[in-house]
Parts: C-alpha cells; sequence; structure tokens
C-alpha cells in the first residue's frame, strides 16, 4: 500500500521499462522501427524525442488519479551548422482523479540556438488540493492536517541571455492565481490571521542571473550551475500582497570516475513582506528534502542543502545515495539549528534511457527526520 499511499506512478515504471539502453559501444543509430524499440541494445542509442508516461496514482486527498505525460526532448541546431546546442526538453500532462481535480501543467528547460538565449519555467491549471500543516516549524502533528482544496492558473517564467562563458542576464515572472478555497475541516483562529488563507493573486519581475556548465542538463557528470533571482511583487492586478522574493540556487558536479558522480546543491529562498500563504517556500518534494510531503513546513525562509552519490552497476543501470538537511524560519536570522535542523535520506536507482543526451529514469526511496517516507519514479536527476 506504500506506493498507493505516497500517489506513486507503478504504472509508470512498468510502461518504461522497455526504454532502458544497454551498451556503451559506440555505433550509428539504429533505425526507429518497432523492432528496435522493443530490443533494449537497439534502444540504447536511439535520440528518443517523445517519451509517454501513463499515470495512475491513489491517495486519500485525490482519490485514484489517472492521465498521462509527454516528454519531448530535442537539441537545437544552428542553421548552416552542424553543432547542437545540450539537450532541451518540454513537459507536458493532463491527470483527472475520482474526486473531480484536474490538473493541466507544463514545464520546459529550452536551450536556443548557439545557447544564447534559455527559457526555464512552468505554467498550468489546477483544481487540487494539498495538506495544510499550518506555517513554521510549530505547525500542527503528522497527521492532524487539513485538506486545502483550491483552483490555481500559474506561469513561472525565466528569460536569460548569454553574456559570456555560460554566464547569462536575464528576467524572472511570477503570476499565480489561488482561488475557490474550502478545507476538509474548519480553520482554527491562528489560520484566519494566515496572509492569502482564502486565496491569493500575486504577479511579481525581477532580474535573475544563471551559469550553466553543466556538461548534461539532465544528469551532470561534470560542470557547475548557478542561478540567482529576485522578484519584487506589487499589487496591479488587483490583489493585495506587496513582497518579495530571492532565490539561490547552486550545484556542483564532481566527476569521480568515468561513470560514477558526487554532486553538491545549496538552495535557499527568502520573501519578506506579506506573502500570502501559496507562495511561502516549501519544504518537501521529489527534487530537494526527499522524503518530505511537499509543504509539511512552510515559512517565509527556507535554506537546504544536499548531497548525492551517483554509481555505475551494470550496463545501463546505475544507483544512488543521497541526504539532505535543512531548516525553515520566519527569516535567515531566525533560524534556531538546535531546533530547527531537518533531514531526509534515501537511495535509488537509475535507468539509462538515452545515452546521447544521458537521460535516466529514477526510482527514489527516502526517509525524514519526522519519520516520514516518499517513494519516487521521474524521468531524469533530482539536480
Amino acid at each position: 500500500m506504500l506506493l498507493f499511499k505516497q500517489g506513486i506512478l507503478s504504472v509508470c515504471f512498468i510502461c518504461l521499462m522497455h526504454f532502458l539502453n544497454a551498451q556503451d559501444s559506440i555505433r550509428p543509430e539504429p533505425k526507429k522501427t518497432i523492432r528496435n524499440f522493443m530490443n533494449p541494445d537497439s534502444l540504447a542509442l536511439i535520440n528518443l524525442k517523445v517519451v509517454p508516461i501513463p499515470i495512475l496514482t491513489s491517495t486519500p486527498e485525490t482519490g485514484v488519479r489517472f492521465g498521462v505525460a509527454l516528454e519531448y526532448f530535442f537539441n537545437s541546431k544552428e542553421k548552416g551548422k552542424n553543432t547542437e546546442a545540450r539537450g532541451s526538453y518540454v513537459h507536458g500532462q493532463i491527470t483527472y482523479s475520482t474526486k473531480s481535480q484536474l490538473d493541466l501543467s507544463s514545464s520546459w528547460q529550452i536551450f536556443g540556438r548557439g545557447e544564447r538565449y534559455v527559457f526555464r519555467g512552468n505554467a498550468g491549471f489546477q483544481r487540487f488540493n494539498e495538506r495544510y500543516w499550518g506555517v513554521g516549524n510549530n505547525g500542527a502533528a503528522n497527521d492532524d492536517y487539513n485538506s486545502q482544496f483550491y483552483n490555481r492558473i500559474y506561469l513561472e517564467s525565466r528569460v536569460y541571455k548569454l553574456l559570456k562563458h555560460q554566464n547569462y542576464f536575464g528576467l524572472a515572472l511570477n503570476f499565480s492565481d489561488t482561488y475557490n478555497l474550502t478545507y476538509s475541516k474548519p480553520l482554527i483562529a491562528s489560520d484566519l490571521q494566515v496572509e492569502g488563507i482564502n486565496g491569493s493573486k500575486v504577479f511579481g519581475l525581477g532580474p535573475a542571473f544563471l551559469h550553466d556548465s553543466r556538461d548534461f542538463p539532465f544528469s551532470a557528470h561534470k560542470g557547475s550551475y548557478a542561478e540567482i533571482y529576485y522578484q519584487y511583487h506589487i499589487p496591479v492586478l488587483g490583489d493585495e500582497y506587496n513582497f518579495g522574493e530571492w532565490m539561490v540556487d547552486l550545484r556542483k558536479y564532481y566527476p569521480v570516475s568515468q561513470h560514477n558522480t558526487l554532486a553538491f546543491q545549496f538552495m535557499t529562498r527568502s520573501a519578506i513582506g506579506n506573502v500570502p500563504l501559496r507562495e511561502l517556500p516549501r519544504l518537501g518534494s521529489s527534487n530537494l528534502m526527499r522524503g518530505f510531503f511537499t509543504g509539511r513546513i512552510r515559512d517565509k525562509s527556507y535554506t537546504a542543502g544536499q548531497s548525492e552519490f551517483r554509481f555505475h552497476i551494470w550496463r545501463w543501470l546505475y544507483g544512488s545515495t543521497f541526504g539532505a538537511v535543512g531548516m525553515m524560519g520566519e527569516s535567515l536570522s531566525s533560524y534556531q539549528l538546535k531546533y530547527d535542523l531537518l533531514y531526509s535520506a534515501g537511495a535509488g536507482l537509475r535507468f539509462l534511457v538515452n545515452k546521447k543526451n544521458r537521460m535516466f529514469l529514477r526510482l527514489d526511496y527516502a526517509r525524514n527526520s519526522f519519520d516520514g517516507s516518499a517513494f519516487y519514479i521521474r524521468l531524469n536527476e533530482a539536480f
């Protein structure tokens, strides 16, 4: 029952197993025939463009969710030249649940021709719900949450232009409209004092900086990554929220051997002003602080770091061990190491599904310091 309770895509794993590649020898790309798609040895060197992912999940909050996701992978090419940019992707999914919950979403990371421009972001519409434990480290007990139902339209986008030496400067944009909020049980007095407890609309803009020298954006073996942006939200669309937010995301990758990698990430996000509930930094995801339910703790400031060792096991099979620590508080200065330190750790398997762009299907299991756990099936590495 663990897979169902955590909302894990067991059908996704079965349907994608035939995408596993097999050998490292260099040879021309096989023809894209049905026979070669069913043969792991041939599929090893096929440059997949579209990967369909059936979705079937079940949780107490959503009931049974079903749908489909499409991953489109490509490499932008210079006109008249035989050079390609690093791998780009566009992800889209649609799911519907037995509790009438709808999720239409898309995300993207695109390196333009000559990598002169980089586009990153996500957008969508949700008729969804999530668990709410309150704000801050002293929220409700692990099983004493309130289910929050809402509609949301959102767009997060960063557009970068190359300066030089893989350094980019650009613009970050955030729009989010959360409305029609209801709860599974009455809100208590302290909840009613939370900004945006009954919905919010925000719009923010600000400068952004990106450095990206990773060899493979989907699963880096060497290189470094840094993204920093600041967004100022002003009440221009009828909302009442005025706040600033900054984010720093730093990553470094060390090749231990030809197939083994040691990776590190540090991330911090902080917001200042009257920040609505939905826009607060939240702990836990399939990428950082794995093992925590997304939004288990929310507050105005969030800092976390993680490390991961990725190692080769056999042919197309890889493994991973990882750990993370993090803290949340009202501000950076409010952190109390003795009381606020949170941690998680886990291990996983990796299946190489495309050699050219170093794409993996990953299966991760992680536990957290609240004695909870989570299981993930995703395409590409967590960071």
